[in-house]
């Protein structure tokens, strides 16, 4: 009887092992990471013409790095997940003598959104009125924007259109 207890044991072991693992302890490549804000380049006579300005960079206020990552006709540009707001500088005609520069900051709500345990949390994104604040007026390149989508859960689509 000993040896029936003993299989029944180790049985019962070895079955609660396999039970313990869950399919979502791996995270699948396939999840959407936190998306990027998805701009547009717009003539500011024609919304419907997509036009690239010269010279054209973008940085984030606070680093020297140029975050212009063009996908073709598109510019994503990341948030910062810990604030409300995010700033960049839009430069135009870099390096030049009549280089001008516009800061904006762009206002949003984050939306935290759970995958599973594995994964863990992804953000997303509602952009807030106004969307843009223009921080240094004076000799703006940029006339407005427009926003194309509001919510921002993915990079499928452009979210916001720059004016200039």
């Amino acid at each position: 009887m000993s040896k029936t207890v003993f299989k029944y044991c180790l049985f019962s072991l070895f079955a609660s092992l396999l039970l313990c693992c869950e399919k979502d302890d791996i995270c699948i490549q396939d999840v959407a990471e936190t998306p990027d804000l998805i701009l547009l380049m717009l003539d500011s006579n024609d919304e419907n013409i997509r036009k690239s300005p010269p010279g054209f960079n973008i940085r984030a206020i606070g680093t020297e790095n140029v975050l212009l990552q063009s996908r073709g006709d598109s510019i994503p540009l990341p948030f910062n997940t810990q604030e409300k707001v995010t700033q960049f500088e839009f430069i135009l005609n870099q390096g030049s003598e009549n280089e001008n520069i516009d800061t904006l900051q762009i206002n949003y709500d984050r939306i935290d959104q759970f995958i599973n345990r594995a994964c863990g949390y992804r953000a997303n994104f509602i952009l807030q009125q106004p969307a843009i604040t223009l921080l240094n007026p004076g000799n703006d390149w940029i006339k407005g924007f427009v926003i194309l989508k509001d919510t921002i859960t993915d990079e499928k689509a452009a979210h916001l259109g720059i004016l200039y």
